[in-house]
């Protein structure tokens, strides 16, 4: 009798481990897509600076040529730079017409400086 009820418990115990292993929906995170409108490369008129950005969230700084990803929603431009030669970078932008407004959101002050820069639409 004791080796069944051991049998018995060693069964339940079984089965309520499998019973508490069951998949849990994930949450499904919602992505906003970027802005299509900075699409394109934009460049300075001054220096030989500026900036592309793809459909697909990745872009390239003109001048050093260094890769990134991005994200531009709502007025809000962030550049994560894929090496190091760059840390990441926070802009708001306006769009009017083929003129693009970066004006740098200050995350550090000790190291950033301020700055308001505008870039031509040349593709």
């Amino acid at each position: 009798m004791k080796k069944l009820l051991v049998m018995i418990l060693c069964a339940a115990l079984c089965i309520s481990c499998f019973a508490a292993c069951g998949k849990e929906k994930e949450e499904e995170i919602e992505t906003i897509p970027n802005d299509t409108e900075i699409v394109g490369t934009w460049k300075e008129s001054y220096w030989d600076s500026g900036y592309t950005f793809n459909e697909d969230g990745t872009g390239s700084d003109v001048f050093w040529e260094e890769a990134f990803t991005y994200t531009a929603i709502d007025g809000d431009l962030v550049l994560t730079f894929t090496s190091g030669l760059y840390k990441d970078k926070k802009f708001t932008y306006t769009i009017s017409g083929n003129t693009l407004t970066l004006t740098k959101v200050i995350t550090d002050p000790e190291t950033e400086s301020e700055g308001t820069w505008e870039y031509t639409k040349v593709e």
